[in-house]
């Protein structure tokens, strides 16, 4: 295979691990000179006798306010909520504990700080395109989910009117901290863990096998599939295996990689994208049942990628597309649209709206239209 192309790195980006939140949170904090600090975090999260409280305890007397009750998909009220608190308190530094929503509502909550939102309807001068200036306040992000958007410099967030969730984009968007402590995962749901390390798993495929893929993206991507299906299958083993939980943690980051710098992906984000906006998959179990068909629909163009794959998750020989079936089957995780409980007769409108989807169409073998789409669905249900 000949490459051509450009790799342009992220933004600057801190990532603390092998370090206790305890020892991590008040050394980068010092670092940063942050006296006056709001924590963002969930209602489970911050319940009393909850891992919310390691991480109060963590902040000290900086912690001014804690923002809890984050909505699913970061509603705008929510972010208008974490505004309020950071204005109030003057915050020096906002740190956000949790998964994939905490994560887009804070950071669409900085950047709107530093243009002056005040209403919902305000936002829409943020999304894509915007022009409009990026965050200014520092960010410390404490994830307890391998989705891996802490990583990356764009944001979803929920408009209610539609409701309909909204791309945010920025290249200061991204946290300028993230502290990876595999303690602070313990009580993330199993089912939600191990979906969303899936979800990893295929940033890590669908980087590899990408059109535009880049030889550091080449790397990162093969090592985190190495990561990520020795230490989900440790953590699955023994919950409290905490280097298995680290090593899941390193791969989501190394999988995201090629997302972060600007290599498409395929069908089974794109298709995921429309499943979950239409259907109300969670992200991390479209992938559990897309990613094994887009491989078999990719294996004329992609087949000596997928081999060097299989090698990487430990399974020469045998077809990536079963590797990661089996990898779902063996963590409980659903492997059919049906059992995720999507509709049959929603099908054809899932296939047809994802033919917007700018990654179905950058997919390794081209899909010409909503019959090619509805026919990969109909396998998956």
């Amino acid at each position: 295979m000949t490459l051509s192309g450009q790799f342009s790195p992220p933004p600057r980006q801190t990532v603390v691990y092998g370090k206790p939140i305890a020892e991590a949170l008040p050394a980068e904090l010092d670092k940063l000179g942050a006296k006056r600090v709001v924590m963002v975090t969930t209602n489970s999260l911050s319940a009393p006798g909850k891992l919310g409280a390691t991480v109060a305890a963590a902040l000290g007397a900086r912690c001014m306010e804690i923002v809890t009750g984050i909505g699913a998909h970061s509603p705008r009220g929510d972010v208008l909520r974490i505004m309020a608190a950071l204005r109030k308190h003057d915050a020096e530094a906002v740190v956000g504990f949790g998964g994939g929503s905490v994560c887009d509502a804070v950071k669409v909550a900085t950047q709107g700080l530093v243009n002056n939102i005040e209403r919902a309807e305000q936002f829409d001068a943020l999304r894509v395109p915007s022009t409009a200036p990026g965050p200014q306040l520092p960010y410390i992000m404490i994830p307890t989910t391998l989705s891996a958007g802490e990583f990356t410099h764009f944001a979803g967030v929920t408009d209610e009117r539609g409701p309909r969730k909204e791309l945010y984009v920025h290249p200061d968007l991204a946290p300028d901290v993230v502290i990876l402590d595999p303690a602070l995962t313990l009580a993330t749901p199993p089912r939600l863990w191990f979906s969303t390390g899936i979800r990893a798993v295929d940033h890590a495929v669908e980087s590899w096998c990408s059109v535009n893929v880049t030889p550091p993206v080449e790397a990162t991507s093969l090592h985190a599939l190495r990561l990520l299906a020795a230490g989900l299958r440790g953590s699955h083993a023994n919950p409290q295996d905490l280097d298995m939980r680290l090593q899941c943690q390193l791969g989501a980051w190394l999988s995201v990689q090629g997302v972060s710098t600007g290599v498409d992906l395929g069908a089974s984000h794109g298709i995921g994208h429309v499943l979950g906006g239409t259907a109300g998959m969670p992200h991390g179990e479209t992938s559990c049942v897309m990613l094994p068909h887009v491989l078999r629909y990719n294996i004329a163009e992609t087949r000596e990628r997928q081999r060097l794959l299989a090698e990487a998750m430990g399974a020469p020989g045998t077809p990536a597309a079963d590797i990661v079936q089996n990898l779902v089957a063996d963590l409980g995780l659903p492997g059919r649209l049906r059992d995720a409980n999507v509709p049959r007769e929603l099908l054809p409108k899932i296939a047809e709206e994802s033919m917007h989807d700018l990654w179905v169409k950058t997919n390794p073998r081209p899909i010409s239209g909503p019959p090619v789409v509805l026919e990969l669905l109909e396998a998956a249900w």
